[in-house]
């Protein structure tokens, strides 16, 4: 899948923004930093790409550097990319009402697991598909925490609180959990 972004109307920058990420993963490729002028630095990224990758070493861009800019960008690409965000409540008047079974269930009560392993005052439950006396309460509770009406239905409101939580909980960046903690303590 192509995945190059190009500007248009700034095919020199275009050239600085590809090689710059192809720098960060071949160290004999320099950074250059994207500002539209074809200078000495942007030469030198140039060379390095085309010693790297066997071509003909002449400092400009020539459609075979070109294409093979492209065809190493979008291997990197892929690789730098952030996965699809899978979009698991099916739309905003949606809920799921207790000892309601939906192939939705799964997902969230997976979620709720993953956050009870992070979170002491939430409750562990069993990954069923059912809306039980048991998940209800789990989520009444969640509900509670987060100053949501205390209903025990999974509505967008309480939804959303589940997603962020288990987002925090999977997350690598303290801080975008800091609130998130602060609720649950």
């Amino acid at each position: 899948m192509k995945r190059t972004n190009l500007n248009a109307g700034q095919p020199v920058r275009n050239l600085q923004h590809f090689l710059r990420l192809i720098s960060y993963y071949y160290n004999t490729v320099p950074a250059v930093i994207p500002d539209g002028i074809f200078s000495e630095q942007t030469r030198e990224a140039v060379i390095g790409f085309q010693t790297t990758f066997s071509l003909q070493v002449t400092g400009t861009v020539n459609l075979e550097t070109w294409n093979h800019i492209i065809l190493v960008y979008n291997k990197l690409y892929e690789i730098e990319e952030e996965p699809l965000a899978t979009h698991i409540f099916p739309n905003k008047d949606f809920t799921i009402n207790p000892n309601d079974s939906t192939i939705h269930l799964y997902a969230i009560q997976a979620m709720i697991y993953s956050i009870s392993n992070i979170f002491q005052n939430i409750e562990s439950l069993e990954i069923t598909g059912t809306y039980d006396e048991k998940c209800v309460n789990v989520v009444k509770n969640m509900q509670k925490l987060f100053d949501l009406e205390t209903h025990g239905i999974i509505d967008k409101k309480t939804f959303n609180m589940i997603s962020a939580l288990y987002t925090c909980s999977v997350c690598d960046n303290p801080k975008a959990c800091s609130a998130a903690k602060k609720a649950t303590s």
